[in-house]
C-alpha cells in the first residue's frame, strides 16, 4: 500500500516537472527575448509617438531590460542637457517675464531629472518597477513647464521645443517599456498561478 502511494506521488511529481519545464522555457524566451531580428526594439518603437527617434535612441539588440536601461540613461542625459540650456536662458534672457518662466521651468526639470535619475539607479540594480512612476513624475513636471509657455509669442532659447522632445520622445519610451515589462510580469504571474493550481490538483 505504501509502495503504491509512493509510486503515485512520484508520478505526480514527474507530471508537474514535465508541465513546468516547457512553461519556464517559454517564459524565459518572453522575458529575455533577443532582438537578432530587431523584434523587441520594433515592438517598443511601434508604440512610440516618434518611432524614428525611438529607433535612433534604443539599441537594436538586447532584451527588454537592456532597452529599459538605455532609455532611462538617454532620458537622463537629455534632461541634464536641457537643464543646462534652461539655466542659460534664465541667466541670459532679456525679457523679465520670460526669465521668470525659465526659472520656474528649471525647478520642474530638476524634479523630472531627479525622477529619471532614481529610475536609472534602480534599473542598474535590476529593479524595473519604478519606471512607470518615474515616467509619470517626469511627464507631470514637463507638462507644468510646457503650460508656462502657453500663449508665449517668443522663446528665443527654444526651451519649449526641448521640453516637448523630452516628454514626447524620452519619457514616452520609458512609459512604453514600463508597460511592456508589467505585461510580461502579469503573464509570468498568471503562469505561476496555473502551475500552483495544477500541482494542487495533482496531489
Amino acid at each position: 500500500m505504501a509502495m503504491a502511494s509512493l509510486s503515485s506521488f512520484l508520478a505526480s511529481i514527474l507530471l508537474v516537472f514535465l508541465f513546468i519545464t516547457p512553461s519556464f522555457s517559454r517564459l524565459s524566451n518572453t522575458v529575455n527575448e533577443t532582438a537578432d531580428d530587431k523584434s523587441v526594439v520594433n515592438k517598443v518603437c511601434s508604440k512610440a509617438k516618434n518611432p524614428s527617434m525611438c529607433l535612433q535612441i534604443l539599441p537594436h539588440d538586447g532584451t527588454l531590460q537592456v532597452l529599459a536601461k538605455s532609455a532611462v540613461s538617454s532620458g537622463y542625459d537629455y534632461a541634464q542637457d536641457t537643464i543646462v540650456n534652461v539655466i542659460d536662458a534664465a541667466n541670459n534672457g532679456t525679457d523679465r517675464k520670460l526669465k521668470k518662466k525659465y526659472s520656474s521651468c528649471l525647478t520642474n526639470m530638476n524634479t523630472a531629472s531627479a525622477a529619471v535619475a532614481k529610475a536609472k539607479k534602480q534599473v542598474r540594480s535590476g529593479v524595473f518597477c519604478g519606471l512607470g512612476s518615474a515616467a509619470e513624475t517626469a511627464k507631470a513636471e514637463a507638462d507644468k513647464c510646457i503650460y508656462l509657455f502657453k500663449g508665449q509669442p517668443t522663446d528665443p532659447f527654444y526651451i519649449l521645443r526641448e521640453i516637448k522632445s523630452f516628454e514626447d520622445i524620452y519619457i514616452d519610451i520609458i512609459r512604453i517599456i514600463s508597460t511592456m515589462l508589467k505585461n510580461v510580469q502579469t503573464y509570468i504571474s498568471s503562469k505561476d498561478s496555473q502551475q500552483i493550481q495544477f500541482t494542487s490538483y495533482g496531489r
